[in-house]
């Protein structure tokens, strides 16, 4: 859930700007979204052709799977806010200017991914694949997918060597070791936890608008993500911009069900070895754990190109995107890969 593509608008002569963003409101993806307006009148209307890319259904089986359930922010850039999910806007503007531009928050992700680049999280902590990851655009893009299965308009593919994966599922816990675990293995990701209400000041050229999706697992995975013919497999991505993702609290308002936040981070390092020739062949590697976000108020922030995925949560929560270009992939190995876990627990039985 990140970058969008405009939707093309097919108006008729005549047809005013109100006009066409009462017909597109009107459509059954806006159904909760427009009842969870965080955002100024102003914002919407310089913003529409954005936001309005931003909200989607998606469904398998004749059933709805994903829809948009709120709109929030933005985050300006060179202002200093806090966030809190139980606000009407999510985003909450401090009466106070940023003191340290060099101590914004995008700065502070890429110091913790540098300072852990020679440190990476052993095997209990992070999955390693061997994976070869090429782009729509290097003519690797998968056709026949659903409309709303990307909402960067193509999919590439990560083809693995292997056809089952089993992430690790870290949690903040109670104990000063599982929290020092869990930050530490997200600081080697390029990201961090922020604690209820903290302020902080982005750091990015272009203002982030939280769009609030609320998904049903398992099947958002199983019969979506996994399905050939509307995902084409689980994805992951990486932009130029950062995320920070925000779980609700309480039930979501589509399915009822309470929010469970997990979060699929990765990073790329490459292996170099000779071959029977003497020859330099270098194997992509990859790692990637899962995170659950506390639902406290916490939220997770990740540096710019930073790999990640967001269709393990359960329930409700606000992703904080930007409108630049996109790499996503799906993992596949000779189809898409459908045998996953998380913390050992399979995705069939993650709402359990």
């Amino acid at each position: 859930m990140s970058h969008v593509v405009y939707k093309k608008a097919h108006c008729l002569g005549g047809q005013t700007l109100n006009q066409y963003r009462t017909e597109q409101m009107s459509e059954p993806r806006w159904k909760y979204a427009k009842q969870n307006l965080g955002i100024t009148n102003s914002d919407l209307d310089s913003n529409f052709d954005f936001i309005n890319s931003a909200v989607l259904n998606r469904d398998a089986n004749n059933q709805l799977l994903l829809t948009t359930t709120g709109l929030f922010g933005p985050i300006r850039t060179g202002t200093l806010i806090h966030l809190d999910p139980l606000s009407a806007n999510q985003v909450i503007q401090s009466q106070q200017a940023p003191v340290n531009p060099e101590a914004d928050l995008i700065t502070k992700l890429n110091k913790l991914h540098d300072e852990h680049t020679g440190i990476p999280p052993s095997n209990d902590l992070a999955l390693c694949v061997n994976g070869f990851w090429t782009s729509a655009t290097n003519g690797a893009g998968i056709t026949g997918l659903d409309g709303s299965a990307n909402v960067f308009g193509s999919t590439g593919q990560l083809i693995c060597d292997v056809d089952e994966l089993n992430f690790p599922l870290l949690t903040y816990g109670t104990t000063c070791e599982s929290q020092h675990t869990y930050l530490d293995t997200l600081a080697y990701y390029g990201g961090t936890l922020l604690a209820p209400k903290e302020e902080f000041a982005l750091g990015f050229s272009q203002d982030l608008w939280g769009i609030q999706y609320d998904q049903k697992l398992p099947q958002y995975i199983t019969d979506y993500q996994f399905s050939a013919k509307k995902a084409g497999g689980l994805f992951v991505e990486h932009h130029p911009f950062p995320h920070i993702w925000l779980p609700s609290q309480g039930k979501d308002p589509a399915f009822g069900n309470h929010t469970v936040s997990r979060i699929l981070l990765g990073r790329r390092l490459d292996k170099t070895h000779e071959d029977s020739y003497y020859r330099p062949v270098t194997i992509q590697q990859y790692h990637f754990t899962m995170f659950e976000i506390p639902l406290d108020g916490s939220a997770l922030a990740i540096r710019p190109q930073c790999i990640h995925n967001d269709s393990f949560t359960e329930g409700a929560q606000t992703v904080f995107l930007a409108n630049t270009p996109a790499n996503t992939v799906a993992l596949r190995h000779s189809a898409p890969i459908n045998k996953m876990s998380a913390g050992g627990t399979s995705v069939s039985h993650l709402e359990e």
